[in-house]
């Protein structure tokens, strides 16, 4: 990027013409009457002079070029592009209960398309912040609040189903996420909440959970996951093996929904399979979306230096012409 950082000097500029209009057509050569019989060396000197009323006037006229460019002082910049964002915090809660190993998000179980769609969705938003809160009967942090997605891909990898679990705490998992979040100061902060069952076990029931999210500003995304019903599920039979046996799983909607009112989204969502649920997250990532805005700063470096010693390199051409090669003797 180049500019003069006082353009108004470059109005000088006009003066030159009118120089050489000056030097070259009102002031003409006269004629030489020194006199002496030394016939070649008058013509000579002639010659010389009448060389000398188009040179040095040129001479000069570059040598004022540069002299009135340099008080323009030209420089030249390099661009940087600043970035400011203001993203979103976003807590992932994943119900990692016995009952996720449900079959009927196939070819994967729902925990196994829930990590899928969630690392999709990760992915896709490079300037917001995460955290995932894995949940069964009680709540744990798998990754803090990180700019590092690798780190919470690698998370998500490494979920597994709470065999153990004798129930599922949807209120910790919740609570758990909100703390999460209560020192960020993201412009938004949301929690995409994602269970398959009935909360029947914790200390923060799901709807105390909601009550303390909506108290700091936090909205919750709640997504049931299950096609409701009687679902393959897979057991483990002593002869036979791993075999899929229709289980019935409840799935508790209307606290849901309670979740999604109290914490002003409206209501939750429902996914029966993968598809569903990729256009759940799909859509969350459209309606809380991270602005992005950009400033193009210039570091501005001065040239007129460069000016200075070229038109000090042609007033000194300009000595020398004079007064060794092509003098000019007055008239």
């Amino acid at each position: 990027m180049f500019r003069f950082a006082l353009p108004l000097y470059l109005l000088l500029l006009l003066l030159i013409p009118s120089y050489l209009y000056l030097e070259l057509v009102l002031r003409k050569p006269g004629k030489l009457s020194l006199p002496g019989s030394r016939l070649n060396i008058l013509l000579r000197i002639k010659g010389n002079r009448g060389r000398g009323h188009y040179l040095y006037p040129v001479l000069r006229s570059l040598i004022l070029l540069c002299l009135i460019l340099a008080l323009a002082r030209p420089q030249w910049g390099s661009g940087s592009r600043l970035f400011q964002k203001q993203g979103v915090d976003i807590v992932i809660a994943l119900d990692v209960s016995g009952s996720m190993l449900a079959l009927d998000f196939l070819p994967q179980n729902r925990l196994g398309a829930a990590v899928k769609v969630a690392k999709d969705f990760v992915s896709g938003r490079p300037n917001d912040r995460f955290s995932l809160v894995a949940f069964s009967e009680y709540a744990v942090t798998a990754s803090p609040l990180t700019y590092d997605h690798a780190a919470v891909m690698n998370a998500l990898d490494h979920l597994e189903v709470n065999m153990e679990a004798s129930g599922t705490a949807v209120g910790m998992g919740l609570a758990k996420a909100v703390a999460r979040l209560q020192g960020s100061r993201a412009k938004s902060r949301i929690v995409i909440l994602v269970t398959d069952g009935v909360s029947n076990t914790g200390e923060i029931d799901p709807i105390s959970a909601a009550k303390m999210a909506s108290t700091l500003g936090i909205k919750v995304y709640p997504i049931g996951v299950g096609s409701g019903g009687m679902v393959p599920f897979p057991f483990a039979d002593p002869f036979f093996g791993y075999r899929n046996i229709p289980t019935l799983i409840e799935l508790d909607m209307e606290s849901l929904n309670r979740i999604a009112a109290i914490t002003g989204t409206e209501e939750a969502a429902k996914a029966t399979d993968a598809g569903e649920l990729r256009k759940i997250m799909q859509e969350l990532d459209s309606l809380e979306k991270t602005e992005l805005s950009s400033k193009l700063n210039y570091s501005w470096d001065d040239k007129f230096g460069i000016l200075l010693w070229l038109a000090l390199l042609l007033l000194g051409i300009e000595m020398i012409l004079r007064s060794r090669i092509i003098p000019i003797l007055p008239e």
